[in-house]
């Protein structure tokens, strides 16, 4: 039995519909929604980083308290974001995220109080090595986000 010129060409839009339908699902139908507000996160976590990278730009060494507030607003925006995510998994994520970025903003007087009252050439405070590591395990979140939703 053969097949009508009319059925192949049938057969062939059909296809080429299937894979159209397909290729448009997996490449073009941007992100899921529980990702929405993984990507809020990420954003406002971009801008934030240029705002307070601008504002501490011409400081020597460590942010001012005026600095702080820009920081608190980080944590704060972070932590306002966290809530909105609704899948399991990415909750955690963003909920450890906007702790660790509180924990980063509330230890910023203590490095700066340690740091003014060393005196030159004593070793490195130890609040230093606590914020890289906080900073560590931010960097690891926001990478973990990231790879989930992009």
């Amino acid at each position: 039995m053969t097949l009508d010129r009319r059925w192949w060409i049938a057969i062939g839009v059909a296809v080429t519909a299937l894979v159209v339908v397909v290729v448009s699902r997996t490449f073009f139908s941007g992100p899921s929604e529980e990702c929405r507000p993984v990507r809020d996160i990420l954003a406002f976590n971009d801008q934030q980083n240029e705002h307070i990278a601008s504002r501490i730009e011409g400081n020597e060494g460590l942010p001012t308290p005026a600095d702080d507030l820009a920081y608190q607003a980080w944590a704060d925006g972070l932590a306002e974001r966290a809530h909105n995510v609704t899948s399991p998994e990415l909750a955690a994520l963003s909920t450890d995220l906007a702790i660790l970025a509180d924990e980063f903003t509330r230890s910023l007087p203590t490095l700066r109080a340690q740091a003014e009252s060393r005196a030159p050439g004593a070793p490195t405070p130890p609040e230093v090595y606590q914020l890289e590591a906080v900073n560590a395990r931010i960097a690891d979140k926001l990478s973990r986000l990231h790879d989930a939703c992009s």
